[in-house]
């Protein structure tokens, strides 16, 4: 294994490691519930503005969703798919408001993620293999 092939292997490992705590802080700043319906132990973080509308993958656009209504909403507006629910509440929602508002730089674990997401890998070259 050469040195470069080294560091692409702490790169991606750190990169990993980054989207794991990243995703891992979400969930805890949400009682590990589902922000809409606020079943336990969601699965999976919706864009609040879905990426097809042109939503980031930052922390103030994600959210933790159960499967439920992470697959109910789709893509679409989510106060509209929202406010439609039975269990939508004003509370909720304003909680919902809040998050996307905030300014997210204070926690580590985004600016860690961010950074490392926007540098490129360094791929192993063939002649490295060889």
């Amino acid at each position: 294994m050469t040195e470069r092939d080294l560091l692409f292997e702490l790169q991606c490992l750190s990169r990993s490691t980054a989207r794991k705590r990243f995703r891992k802080d979400i969930f805890a700043a949400w009682d590990h519930k589902c922000a809409y319906c606020e079943k336990p132990d969601p699965r999976t973080l919706d864009h609040v503005i879905p990426k097809s509308r042109g939503g980031l993958t930052v922390r103030a656009n994600l959210i933790p969703s159960c499967g439920d209504c992470n697959l109910s909403k789709s893509n679409e507006a989510w106060d509209v798919w929202y406010r439609s629910q039975t269990f939508w509440t004003q509370d909720k929602e304003l909680n919902i408001l809040e998050w996307v508002n905030r300014d997210h730089a204070e926690t580590e674990s985004a600016r860690e993620y961010e950074t490392l997401c926007k540098e490129p890998l360094l791929l192993p070259s063939l002649e490295d293999a060889a």
